[in-house]
C-alpha cells in the first residue's frame, strides 16, 4: 500500500514546507546537509512532495513551533486524504457488503463482517488497524510500503506526536505483542487508529505465534468496543515483514473474530478485513471456501 501523493494544486504552500522542514532537518541533526533553499524551489511539484515525505517519516516527535508552516502543513495533509478518499469512491465501512452477501456465511461472522479489497487509509471507519513495531512510533523508513508508514504518512505528524506521548508514559519500554493502542484518526478519514503489535516469525509458525496474533486481532476489537465504535477497518497484522505467511493468518483472523462475536453477541460493530494485496484476496478465499466446505 504505497503512499502516493496526490496531485499539487498549491505548489508555493509545498515549496515553504520543503523548504522549513529540510531547514530544521538539518538544524536538527536528522540529516546532514540539504540543497540549498532556491536549490529545493527550483524542484518539480512531485520531487518535493516526495522529499517532504522522507522528511516527514524521519522526523522525531518534536512540535512543530512555526503557526505558518504547521498550518500549511495540516492544509496539505488534508487536501491529499480529501482526494484519496475521493479517488477511492468514499469507501465507508457500514456499506460494504457483509460475508452473509458476499461468500454466504452464516452467523454473526456472515452478518457482521465484511471482506475488502481496497486502500485502508481511505475508508471511513470509527477505527483502522495499524500493524505497528514495538517502538510505536511509526516505520521511519522514507518510501518503504508497510502499513504503518503509510498510516502514518496519511495521519501526519500528530499521529507520531500522540503515540509519543504514549511511549513517554511506558518509560520509553517497547511495547508488548498482542495489546492494542486507541489513538485519534488525525487526517485519516477514519476516527482513530488502533495500533498493535503482532508477532514475528522466524521459520516455523509455532502455538506461540498463533496465540500472540490471535491476542492481537481480540484486543483491536475489545478496544473499538469499550470506546463505542460503530466499524473497525481490520489489516493484516504481521504478515509482512513480520513473517507470518498470509494463508495460516487468514483462517486464524476468521475464527478469532467469530470467537469475538460469540463472546459479544450484544455488539453490534461492523467489522472490515482489509484485504489490500492479491495474496492478501487469495489467502482469505481460501479460508472462506474451507469453512464453507465444513459447513461453518
Amino acid at each position: 500500500m504505497p503512499h502516493s501523493p496526490s496531485p499539487f494544486s498549491d505548489v508555493a504552500r509545498l515549496t515553504r514546507l520543503t523548504q522549513y522542514f529540510a531547514t530544521e532537518a538539518v538544524r536538527a541533526g536528522d540529516v546532514a546537509a540539504f540543497p540549498p533553499p532556491a536549490a529545493l524551489a527550483e524542484l518539480p511539484a512531485i520531487e518535493k512532495r516526495r522529499l517532504l515525505d522522507g522528511l516527514l517519516t524521519i522526523r522525531p516527535p518534536r512540535p512543530i513551533p512555526d503557526d505558518g508552516a504547521r498550518e500549511d502543513l495540516d492544509a496539505l495533509l488534508a487536501a491529499e486524504s480529501a482526494e484519496r478518499v475521493r479517488a477511492a469512491g468514499a469507501p465507508d465501512a457500514l456499506d460494504l457488503a457483509t460475508l452473509a452477501d458476499t461468500h454466504g456465511v452464516g452467523s454473526a461472522l456472515g452478518e457482521r463482517v465484511a471482506l475488502w479489497r481496497g486502500d485502508l487509509t481511505a475508508l471511513r471507519a470509527g477505527a483502522i488497524v495499524n500493524a505497528a513495531n514495538s517502538a510505536m512510533l511509526g516505520c521511519r523508513v522514507p518510501g518503504h510500503a508497510c502499513i504503518d508508514n503509510v498510516i502514518h504518512a496519511v495521519a501526519g505528524p500528530g499521529l507520531r506526536a500522540e503515540c509519543a506521548v504514549y511511549m513517554d508514559s511506558r518509560g520509553g519500554r517497547p511495547e508488548e505483542t498482542g495489546r492494542a493502542l486507541l489513538t485519534g484518526g488525525h487526517h485519516l478519514p477514519a476516527a482513530h487508529v488502533i495500533h498493535t503489535v503482532g508477532p514475528v516469525v522466524e521459520g516455523e509458525v509455532g502455538e506461540e505465534h498463533r496465540r500472540l496474533l490471535a491476542s492481537s486481532y481480540r484486543s483491536v476489537l475489545d478496544a473499538a468496543e469499550a470506546a463505542g465504535l460503530d466499524s473497525v477497518g481490520l489489516c493484516s497484522v504481521s504478515t509482512g515483514v513480520f513473517g507470518y505467511p498470509k494463508e495460516e493468518a487468514a483462517p486464524l483472523v476468521l475464527d478469532t473474530i467469530e470467537a469475538w462475536l460469540a463472546a459479544h453477541p450484544a455488539s453490534r460493530m461492523r467489522i472490515v478485513v482489509c484485504a489490500f494485496a492479491e495474496a492478501d484476496v487469495i489467502a482469505y478465499e481460501k479460508a472462506l471456501a474451507a469453512r464453507l466446505r465444513l459447513g461453518r
